[in-house]
Formats: structure tokens, C-alpha cells, sequence
């Protein structure tokens, strides 16, 4: 493990994974068996919290430090050797935050509001603040939008605990809503550039002879525009323009995905988990829009689940999981801790959205989601392991590549 501190990606996975983990394992499933809960009330909150501004911030800031070699290099200078990625003292401190802040939260009742709330500001400042240093010293500002993306997120989270010292459940749970949406908005662009690139890198190293991998850039960015905008008119209050918005959204994302070869690609592990996960992002977004129109009656924050659990926690696994899926021979290759944890996963989906249908079983099916979930964490963290030692592998979410212009291009613009 003493090249552990080499890379970003492998403390902040890890912490991702971790979180994903026990914060299910601790609330519901934990509580359900006798634990004491959060010092955090109502505990769905702290729940809500920590899988978004726990798991997913960690998640989201080791591939954005990932990807920052990348989008700073300049040519013909190769992305790891024109400037190195964040690492030990920086990483270290970052992730010390991180980890106080989880604490902190969990204390919250117990703690003064300006404790958890400068902790958990702190990870959000520190990322912010290494992207925009090394992404204004290279002129890299195409990719500023992430840069906002990590502080309106930052933004969002303090807020979230500024209303729970408050008693302001409705609107935490609001405000949640509104972070699912950006987070979706942010998962779209880069799946919707990651996936195909992918897909098509592999379709080439196996010789296949079908119909090329079509992205439809100009349908890419209209959806783009069209999520961004139900994001604005939700808070606006112009909710049912938005869910209108939402529900065409997400039939034409299934229009998108048609030139994916989605068939042919779920032969391959690494691409199915990438596919099967992504594909919960136009039928989440679409029922979303629906229910929200009140043309189905089905509770909204179940859900939300098939956008939570399906869209963002399965890209998360799919993409994150390439960093510990090389091979000797270049080559990527699924191993079995990442196959049955994207599949546990996949099924927690589904019983999490099953309880309306059969509400005799609602407490079973739920507590039946629980244990899906942190199955599928166990056994993926499992399989992950040997990516958190030895020497790094770059690309670290790409493998060998063909090299032509496309998935190059694509593929590095995904790392």
C-alpha cells in the first residue's frame, strides 16, 4: 500500500465505495436490526445527505482529479507526464476532510451547525479550488463547467444542512431533488461521451464487422439543453413545464441510445454495466416526468430510486470499476467481485421500486434492497482491492486502444 497516496482515484473511490456502503448498512438496514441511528433527525436525512454529498461528492471528485491531467496537457505531451495528478500531502488532507466531515455529520444534533457545515464546505472548496488553479494555469476552460458543478453542489449541501438545523424537511428533501437533477445532468454528458467511446473501442479490437457505434451529438446537446432547463424551472415554480420537459427528455435519451449497439455490447461486462446503468437514466427521467404530470399513480420518491440507485450509483460503478479491471496484456477485462456487484446492484433497483405494487411486502422488499445494496458493495469493493496497490496503471479508466481519431478522442475526453 505505499503507493496507495500515487493516484487520486484510489483514496477517493475507495471512500465512495465505502460510504455506499455503510451508510445503507448503518440506516435503514443497521437500525432495523437494533443499532443506534445517526444522531441526525429525521435519519432519513442524514440518509439522503450522505449518498449525495458523502458517496457521490467522493465519487465525483476522484474522477474530476482523474481527469485533470488530461484536460491540462498540452501536445504532444502525453496527459500523466505533462503535469501529474493530485497526490500526497493534498490528496491526504482532502480525504481527511472528507472523512471529518462524514463524522461531523453524523454527530450533527450533537454538534454546533458550524462544525459539519465548514467541514463538509471544506472538501467542496479544496476540490474547487485544485480544478480551477490547474485548470486556469493550462487555459483549459471548456472544462469549467465542472468546476461549477462542484460548486453548486458544495452550495446545495450547505444549504441541505442549513434547513435540517432548521427543521426544514420539505425543503432538504427539495433541495435533493434538485442535486439528483444536476447530478443526472452531469452523468448524461459524460455517459453519453464515455459510453459509446467505449463500446466502439471494443467493438474494433474484436474485428466486428456491424454498423458503427452513432452518438447523434446534435440530439446529445438539445438533451443537454432540455434537462438544464427543467432544472431551472422546477425552483422557478413552473414545476409541471418541467416534469412536461423531463418526461420528452427522457424518450428521446431511448432515441439516443439506439445507435449504441446495446445488443451486442452487454457480451462484454465492463460495457453491460455501463449500458444496463445508463439506460435507467431515460426510463428514470421519463417516469419522473410522468408521475409528476399525474398521468401514472406511483409515489415519486420510490421513484426516484431508478435515477438514485439505478442512473447514478450504476455509472458510478461501471466507470470507476475500469480503474481495477486491467489486465497484463492491456486489455480490460471484468472480474467476477465487479460483475455480481453491478448485477446485486441491478436487482436492488427493482425491489426498491417493487413496494408499491405489493405494500403486505413493503418492509420486506425494502429491507430486501438494503441487503442487495450492500452485497453488491461488498462484493465490488472485493474485486476492486488490488487497483488501490502497485504501480499506477495509465490511462487509468481506458485501456488499449485502436488509436483511431474517434475513440481516442472520446475516450480521453471521458478520463
Amino acid at each position: 500500500m505505499s503507493r496507495f497516496w500515487d493516484a487520486p482515484y484510489r483514496p477517493l473511490f475507495l471512500a465512495a465505495f465505502l460510504c455506499a456502503l455503510l451508510s445503507v448498512a448503518w440506516w435503514p438496514l443497521g437500525v432495523g436490526f437494533g443499532l443506534p441511528g445517526p444522531d441526525f433527525a429525521p435519519a432519513v436525512l442524514w440518509h439522503v445527505h450522505e449518498l449525495f454529498f458523502g458517496f457521490a461528492a467522493a465519487a465525483i471528485g476522484g474522477y474530476l482529479l482523474t481527469a485533470l491531467p488530461g484536460w491540462t496537457a498540452r501536445p504532444p505531451l502525453q496527459s500523466w507526464t505533462a503535469r501529474p495528478p493530485l497526490q500526497g500531502a493534498g490528496l491526504k488532507a482532502l480525504v481527511v476532510v472528507w472523512i471529518l466531515a462524514r463524522i461531523a455529520t453524523a454527530k450533527f444534533d450533537a454538534l454546533p451547525l458550524i462544525i459539519p457545515l465548514a467541514l463538509n464546505a471544506g472538501f467542496f472548496a479544496g476540490l474547487a479550488g485544485i480544478l480551477c488553479h490547474q485548470l486556469a494555469a493550462a487555459r483549459a476552460y471548456r472544462k469549467l463547467g465542472y468546476l461549477a458543478a462542484v460548486l453548486g453542489l458544495g452550495l446545495c449541501e450547505a444549504l441541505f444542512l442549513i434547513d435540517a438545523a432548521a427543521g426544514n424537511i420539505w425543503n432538504c428533501l427539495d433541495l435533493a431533488h434538485m442535486v439528483l437533477t444536476g447530478m443526472l445532468l452531469l452523468l448524461f454528458f459524460v455517459g453519453t461521451r464515455a459510453v459509446p467511446a467505449f463500446t466502439r473501442n471494443w467493438l474494433a479490437q474484436q474485428g466486428d464487422t456491424g454498423p458503427p457505434v452513432r452518438t447523434a451529438p446534435r440530439l446529445r446537446s438539445l438533451l443537454l439543453g432540455m434537462l438544464f432547463m427543467g432544472l431551472v424551472l422546477k425552483p422557478a415554480g413552473f414545476a409541471e413545464a418541467a416534469y412536461a420537459i423531463w418526461a420528452a427528455t427522457g424518450a428521446m435519451m431511448l432515441w439516443c441510445m439506439r445507435g449504441w449497439r446495446t445488443g451486442t455490447a452487454l457480451f462484454n461486462p465492463l460495457l453491460a454495466a455501463q449500458h444496463l446503468a445508463f439506460l435507467w437514466l431515460p426510463l428514470g427521467t421519463l417516469a419522473f416526468g410522468v408521475i409528476g404530470l399525474g398521468l401514472i399513480d406511483y409515489p415519486v420518491p420510490a421513484a426516484i430510486h431508478a435515477l438514485s440507485i439505478g442512473a447514478m450509483t450504476g455509472l458510478i460503478m461501471a466507470i470507476s470499476g475500469r480503474a481495477g479491471s486491467h489486465r497484463p496484456d492491456g486489455k480490460m477485462r471484468a472480474g467476477a467481485g465487479f460483475t455480481v456487484g453491478c448485477a446485486l446492484i441491478w436487482l436492488a433497483v427493482w425491489a426498491r421500486l417493487a413496494p408499491p405494487f405489493s405494500l403486505a411486502f413493503a418492509d420486506s422488499l425494502i429491507t430486501a434492497t438494503a441487503l442487495l445494496w450492500c452485497l453488491g458493495w461488498l462484493a465490488f469493493i472485493t474485486a476492486f482491492l488490488p487497483a488501490l496497490s502497485g504501480p499506477v496503471r495509465r490511462p487509468v479508466l481506458s485501456g488499449r486502444s485502436l488509436r483511431s481519431s474517434d475513440s481516442v478522442s472520446a475516450e480521453r475526453s471521458a478520463e
